[in-house]
């Protein structure tokens, strides 16, 4: 159906659908302290804020976003933390490796454990969203040793999302797009026809935008524009659900109890840590400076808590 709509468009609107005007750099992503961090494989790019003495906060953003959707938190966490927001390997200023096998969920972890250790620390407190936050619940999984503190905003654990997929209906439709991603070619040119219309809408749009409408402002859309329009810069976000979906069906890799305390955050919109900032920044900074008792082995339950905005 996506891409009948595709060929509709076309027909209308010819090759003004696929013009691709230039988007500058906008000043709203300079007023930041950028670097760039050497792992196995690839170069990752970080905007740090913060004392780097400090705890380590590392943020993973979802799709379709980058490290600038932390732009709320890395002002609001500096004091007491060593903030740290990336861009995901084929996101942004990171490395675009080609072809889907670079981009599965492996390797996605080892990115996370890696950046880790290489920013100075053993272990740390991750915040993140969407897939930043599939990839995040495996880390806390299979490398429990390098999450202090998990922070899962809008993301059911892997295992509880995939059983809801397959057994809902209304989940089954709101999820058309990830089947649709796994075609060749036609989501990257659905996403950047028409200058990204349907990118903007994500966030702007009045059924998956913002409730808060003034925190995603014409320079932000500018900001996505001008990383979105990097050579490649939608084919590496497509390939993380081309490679997903490569194993749909299969129960997740190892897709067992979480052990280090979690906190998952809810509701507003999608795009939670954009849309109420102060709240969810005080969620999560009272949750990284609460003990909590550590986790038996013998325990039923995972150290969780839920908060709904």
């Amino acid at each position: 159906m996506a891409a009948i709509t595709l060929g509709i468009q076309y027909i209308k609107y010819g090759n003004a659908m696929l013009a691709h005007p230039p988007h500058l750099r906008p000043k709203v992503l300079d007023k930041w302290k950028h670097n760039f961090l050497k792992i196995s494989d690839i170069k990752i790019h970080y905007v740090e804020a913060g004392n780097p003495k400090n705890p380590l906060v590392l943020c993973v953003h979802g799709f379709p976003e980058f490290w600038y959707s932390y732009r709320f938190q890395l002002d609001y966490f500096k004091d007491k933390y060593h903030i740290v927001a990336i861009d995901m390997r084929g996101y942004g200023e990171s490395d675009k490796p080609v072809g889907v096998a670079n981009y599965g969920i492996d390797l996605l972890v080892k990115d996370l454990d890696e950046i880790i250790t290489g920013l100075g620390k053993e272990k740390a407190f991750v915040v993140a969203h969407d897939w930043g936050a599939v990839v995040a619940w495996f880390l806390a999984i299979l490398k429990p040793q390098k999450v202090e503190k998990l922070v899962i905003l809008n993301v059911p654990h892997p295992r509880a999302f995939q059983k809801y997929l397959m057994t809902t209906l209304s989940q089954f439709r709101r999820s058309w797009y990830m089947f649709f991603f796994v075609c060749p070619y036609l989501p990257e040119i659905s996403l950047r026809s028409f200058d990204m219309k349907a990118l903007v809408s994500m966030f702007r749009g009045k059924k998956t935008g913002l409730i808060h409408k003034e925190n995603f402002t014409d320079e932000d859309v500018e900001a996505w524009k001008y990383i979105f329009s990097m050579p490649h810069g939608m084919s590496g976000p497509v390939n993380y659900y081309r490679a997903a979906m490569r194993k749909f069906g299969q129960p997740p890799k190892d897709a067992k109890t979480v052990t280090p305390p979690t906190l998952i955050i809810w509701d507003a919109s999608h795009w939670v840590q954009q849309d109420k900032p102060q709240l969810v920044n005080e969620y999560i900074d009272k949750f990284l400076a609460e003990e909590i008792l550590p986790f038996r082995e013998n325990q039923n339950e995972t150290f969780e808590k839920k908060s709904s905005l």
